[in-house]
């Protein structure tokens, strides 16, 4: 399942490419395109595929993924997308979309649709490309342009958020961030510093700046950074007290911003920079 950046969604057969099916959402349901184009990662459960197309009325809805046709549509607050791929968290024994659109956090129940609370989260940019990170009944919310971070407690029955802590210096933009053992893991988006927060409290417990601002992923307790700038990937142990560097090397191919995550399967990294793809073995010495 693909969506195109002009809002086109397409199901292909995986074995062989096959077009299934295919709907043009703004044409149908009224969606309206963003600056660089609508960017969600889909999400799905059972029978459902989530989608957030933007529109007044049909701002999020679930389609039958073997056919497309629609099981229900929400209003939720009416606000176009804002680049966010969703994820689907379980709490107070229900399942929940969790996604941000141009101003807002939202929790949405997969099987109606029904909003069940949003969060006012807002930057000057509308940009929120960031997925939130769900654990234990909180929720870390972050975003750049010098917004930076909150924490939300979903309520037991969960019908409504509080924010419990904010921190204005982790303003990641687009490299996502890590929650290792109750700490989280990731880089500002305006300066050049790497973060350890505590979960629960917000604090920042050490940082770095010996490395570029970037996207980070984790595997095998270690962090994996892909720095935007220079295009540097670094191998990094988090150690009670400090990053440790294991070692790193530039990316020898591709061109202009080394924005693409990186990402591990079956042992090998995946480097996209460009039109580049670069996969390296991972072995432990």
């Amino acid at each position: 399942y693909m969506m195109s950046s002009f809002g086109v969604l397409i199901c292909l057969n995986a074995e062989n490419g096959q077009e299934i099916w295919k709907i043009d959402l703004f044409e149908k349901y009224g969606g309206r395109n963003i600056q660089w184009g609508v960017t969600e990662n889909l999400a799905f459960e059972n029978e459902k595929l989530f989608v957030t197309v933007g529109g007044e009325e049909a701002n999020v809805i679930a389609l039958n993924k073997d056919d497309g046709s629609l099981i229900w549509k929400s209003k939720g607050l009416g606000e176009k997308s804002a680049y966010c791929s969703p994820q689907i968290i379980e709490h107070a024994d229900n399942k929940v979309l969790i996604t941000q659109t141009e101003k807002h956090v939202l929790g949405i129940e997969i099987s109606t649709g029904n909003v069940l609370w949003s969060h006012e989260f807002i930057n000057q940019y509308g940009v929120h490309p960031n997925t939130p990170i769900y654990k234990d009944g909180l929720l870390f919310v972050f975003s750049g342009f010098r917004k930076g971070s909150i924490m939300l407690q979903i309520a037991e029955d969960g019908n409504s958020v509080t924010e419990i802590w904010k921190l204005k210096e982790m303003d990641c933009k687009v490299g996502g961030a890590v929650e290792l053992n109750d700490r989280i893991y990731s880089s500002s988006g305006s300066k050049n510093i790497w973060f350890c927060l505590d979960w629960k409290t917000g604090e920042i417990l050490y940082t770095t700046k010996e490395f570029k601002k970037g996207n980070v992923i984790w595997a095998d307790g270690l962090l994996y950074w892909y720095t935007e700038q220079d295009g540097e990937i670094v191998l990094v142990e988090p150690t009670d007290n400090e990053f440790k560097i294991i070692s790193s090397f530039e990316v020898p191919r591709g061109k202009k911003q080394h924005w693409a995550h990186i990402s591990i399967h079956n042992k090998k990294l995946y480097v996209r920079h460009g039109t580049s793809l670069m996969v390296y073995k991972l072995e432990k010495k």
